[in-house]
């Protein structure tokens, strides 16, 4: 008899972010994220309604892990960004690249989630 370990994909990973996301929180928020990513989900949904302010890093980061998900098959959603938030990657230019999406619960967020997501 012989055993074969399968990794497994979780279809949802869920990540709250409750403070900023800059430099100098860069390094917990990283190894979360990267916690999240190894097990794989299909979508990983980063809560950022709580989400006070961004820097450049903290850009680059969400951009990372957009990255890391694309490539896996996945995708990264940023869930119900405040005004300033949006606005700020507005100016940065990544708001064409990264998903976002309205609250939790909302009927337009999961079927746009769907659709972005590749989903039947």
């Amino acid at each position: 008899m012989s055993a074969v370990a399968r990794p497994v994909a979780v279809p949802v990973v869920e990540v709250y972010l409750t403070d900023r996301l800059d430099l100098t929180c860069l390094a917990p928020v990283r190894a979360a994220l990267d916690t999240a990513v190894r097990l794989r989900p299909d979508r990983l949904v980063v809560d950022v309604a709580r989400c006070v302010g961004i820097d450049a890093a903290g850009i680059a980061l969400l951009l990372d892990v957009h990255r890391q998900l694309l490539r896996a098959g996945a995708c990264l959603t940023l869930r119900s960004p405040t005004p300033r938030l949006r606005r700020i990657l507005r100016i940065a230019r990544v708001e064409q690249v990264l998903h976002m999406v309205p609250e939790e619960g909302s009927a337009v967020t999961a079927r746009h989630d769907e659709s972005y997501c590749g989903a039947p």
